[in-house]
């Protein structure tokens, strides 16, 4: 304890003097290389969420001791802050890393970015002047062209972004940027240019691809655009105003269908977005599809009550199928939201006339003007005011109309009408008579002309009018009976024999699947039955996979496409995976048939028997005629050793399915089995009167012959087997055990 004592103060003095690192213990390699991992994780030099990022920041900066390094984080975790809006926590670290390292380039750009944000513009623009004093002046106009469009100055930054690509042709961002600056000016084809080489840059860019898609669309290049949609959706499935610019981009090439698709995979994303709702209703409406658009413009109605035009619209549905109270209704809503709307007064003005208001029709109309269509709009002042008893107002109305549609047939009688009230029944009749010219078989026109010509003196003129009528149904009548007496007359005569026409050829389902794709490359359920048709052809196969992998990007859980990967996953050799897309599928579909054989047939092949075996119960009470799922289930009730449910399951497969052989073969093998010989023969002929081809069959058919010490017929059959397959006795061996 002396000697510990003695020892010189002056040596504990050149130790402290000694860098700490000196004399610290080594580093666990391990601990060494998570921190340099984590450090690049928050550089961004490994690729992770922001999350991710930040929490590898945080642990870096706990143990960084050199200034430079710290710096670099700091900065980091800013742009981090700044991308999440986080703008004063931003701040915060940009001001650190400046202070550890005063010119720290992306702590500058950072702290310039974040002011911009703030409204700081003055400031902002100051930090990019200092920051290019220290070079990088091409990423550095980028960034100005960015702050300067914040501030308003387009033309500056438009400025900025030229000299950046002149300087460094390069860079991506300016490239897209100045695309979309062009796109916005109406500047298309100079657009398409910048964002065609900010792709060939960086392709998997979402927004330079939806950006090069609406100038395709502005260019009248539909079909270009829905391409450039579609790889924008490749990357970022849950875009909703690309799905709604695809939509349109449809529409613009005349494909409703797809459009229709387009519309409402936009509005599973957000079934509040409105322009989705009003695009899609829109839509159904043009289609003529009445209900399902009163249905649309209802759900667009309920998430944006004060939209005038979807009441308008719904308005004028409704008037078509008679509802009119509930159309006067919406339509009074309308104008209540928008008073001034010319369209819906109109509109109004209609509905009131079907429904004899009269003068309040008059003032709807007058309220409104003339709109796009004048005659319309005059005619039917005509027709108010003809209701309301002022014929002479009603006549000009008409006259008005009539100039601008001579051949309006409601204009036309309304103007008949008009004369006959005034008690001018030569001017009426001669109305009658024009309307008459334009549309003979008019029935109101037909019955007041003729009622006024007698009262005019000239009766005569009626007969060339009964005349014509009399002639049209004597015509038609005529026509009826020369086709019938032509079809009398020619089945007199000897027939030529008739050429036996060719048969149908059938549909060829992966033509039609192919045409309808390359149409619309995200139809989900065009895309699942094409893989569906398509596995187990080698030469389709890699296109199943591509249209599996496109319908899960779209929808993750759908339980069709899932079903059909666990198959190409099952033909792998990948059981794991096939049985995790199984139950996967069951989560969003517990009652399907297919998945639930999926699981069972995987579970089989990882040797989880017992469960398999519960997997085909379930499966069974699902659909208990499934022969498949009973033939398979037998195979393992033979391995349990439970031989009379196996055969219980035979007997059912058998019954399910009488064409399958093997459903005959196999229980012939488990009669054989159990010394059923003369059965298991039966059952052996009844397979090969199916299928002659089958050497497990022959090869069953031999045994069974042998144990009943048929040794001729034994010998004939295994030669048979034998010639047809040289592995007939292992594809019998599957089909059960020996007991």
């Amino acid at each position: 304890m002396k000697l510990l004592r003695l020892f010189s103060v002056g040596a504990f003095a050149m130790l402290a003097a000694q860098p700490a690192a000196a004399y610290a213990p080594a580093a666990i390699p391990e601990l060494a290389e998570r921190a340099q991992e984590r450090l690049r994780v928050c550089m961004g030099a490994i690729e992770a969420g922001g999350a991710e990022r930040r929490l590898a920041c945080d642990e870096s900066l706990t143990g960084e001791l050199n200034r430079a390094v710290r710096a670099d984080l700091l900065a980091s975790r800013g742009w981090i802050s700044e991308a999440e809006n986080a703008l004063d926590a931003a701040l915060r670290d940009f001001d650190a890393a400046l202070k550890a390292v005063p010119n720290h380039l992306a702590a500058l750009r950072g702290r310039a970015h974040t002011l911009s944000e703030l409204g700081r513009h003055t400031e902002a623009a100051a930090l990019i002047e200092r920051a290019m004093a220290l070079g990088g002046r091409a990423t550095l106009l980028a960034d100005r062209a960015l702050l300067r469009e914040r501030a308003g100055n387009i033309a500056g930054a438009r400025a900025d972004l030229d000299d950046a690509i002149a300087l460094d042709p390069s860079n991506s961002w300016a490239r897209g940027t100045r695309g979309r600056f062009r796109q916005d000016e109406g500047e298309h084809e100079a657009a398409l240019a910048d964002l065609d080489a900010a792709l060939s840059l960086e392709p998997e860019v979402t927004s330079y691809h939806y950006r090069r898609g609406l100038s395709l669309v502005a260019l009248a290049r539909p079909r270009e655009a829905i391409a450039a949609f579609d790889a924008a959706l490749r990357l970022e499935p849950t875009v909703v105003q690309v799905w709604l610019e695809r939509g349109r981009a449809f529409e613009a090439l005349g494909h409703d269908g797809p459009a229709l698709a387009s519309y409402e995979r936009a509005l599973r994303l957000d079934g509040r977005h409105e322009t989705s709702l009003s695009r899609r209703a829109f839509l159904l409406q043009r289609l003529d599809r009445v209900d399902d658009a009163i249905a649309a413009y209802d759900r667009l109605l309920a998430v944006q009550p004060t939209a005038a035009f979807g009441l308008n619209n719904r308005a004028g549905l409704l008037a078509g199928l008679g509802k009119r109270e509930e159309a006067l209704r919406d339509l009074d809503r309308a104008i209540a939201l928008v008073p001034g709307d010319g369209n819906a007064l109109r509109n109004r003005a209609q509905l009131l006339l079907q429904l004899g208001r009269n003068d309040k029709a008059l003032r709807d109309l007058d309220r409104a003007g003339p709109g796009h269509d004048a005659g319309a709009w005059h005619g039917m002042r005509g027709d108010a005011l003809l209701a309301l008893g002022r014929p002479q107002p009603a006549l000009e109305a008409y006259r008005v109309a009539l100039a601008l549609k001579p051949q309006d047939r409601a204009t036309l009688f309304g103007f008949g009408l008009a004369q006959e009230i005034r008690g001018d029944r030569g001017a009426a009749a001669a109305a009658y008579g024009a309307l008459l010219a334009v549309d003979p078989d008019h029935e109101g026109a037909l019955e007041r002309r003729e009622e006024l010509l007698p009262t005019l003196g000239r009766s005569i003129e009626v007969w060339p009018a009964r005349l014509a009528g009399l002639w049209r149904s004597a015509g038609d009548s005529y026509e009826r009976e020369r086709a019938a007496l032509q079809g009398a007359y020619r089945a007199l005569w000897p027939q030529p024999q008739a050429v036996p026409a060719p048969l149908p050829v059938p549909p060829n389902p992966l033509a039609a699947l192919d045409a309808a794709l390359a149409l619309d490359a995200f139809d989900v359920p065009r895309l699942i039955r094409r893989a569906q048709y398509s596995i187990g052809q080698p030469q389709r196969e890699a296109q199943a996979r591509a249209d599996l992998a496109v319908a899960l990007l779209l929808e993750p859980e759908n339980p069709a496409a899932l079903v059909q990967r666990a198959r190409l996953n099952f033909r792998d050799g990948a059981f794991i995976a096939a049985q995790a897309d199984a139950d996967a599928a069951l989560r969003g579909e517990p009652r399907s048939i297919e998945a639930l054989f999926q699981r069972a047939r995987a579970l089989t092949a990882r040797g989880q028997l017992s469960a398999a075996l519960k997997a085909y119960d379930d499966l069974v009470a699902v659909a208990p005629a499934n022969a498949a799922a009973l033939l398979n289930r037998a195979l393992l009730l033979q391995h349990a050793r439970e031989y009379e449910r196996a055969l219980a399951d035979l007997d059912a497969a058998v019954a399910a399915n009488r064409a399958d052989p093997d459903g005959w073969v196999a229980r012939a093998a488990l009669r054989t089995a159990l010394g059923q010989t003369d059965a298991a023969i039966a059952d052996f002929d009844r397979a090969l009167s199916l299928d002659a081809r089958l050497g497990q069959a022959w090869y069953g058919r031999a045994l069974a012959h042998q144990r009943r010490g048929d040794a001729a017929e034994a010998a004939a059959d295994f030669a048979k087997a034998k010639a047809l397959d040289a592995q007939a006795e292992e594809r019998y061996r599957a089909f059960g055990v020996t007991p």
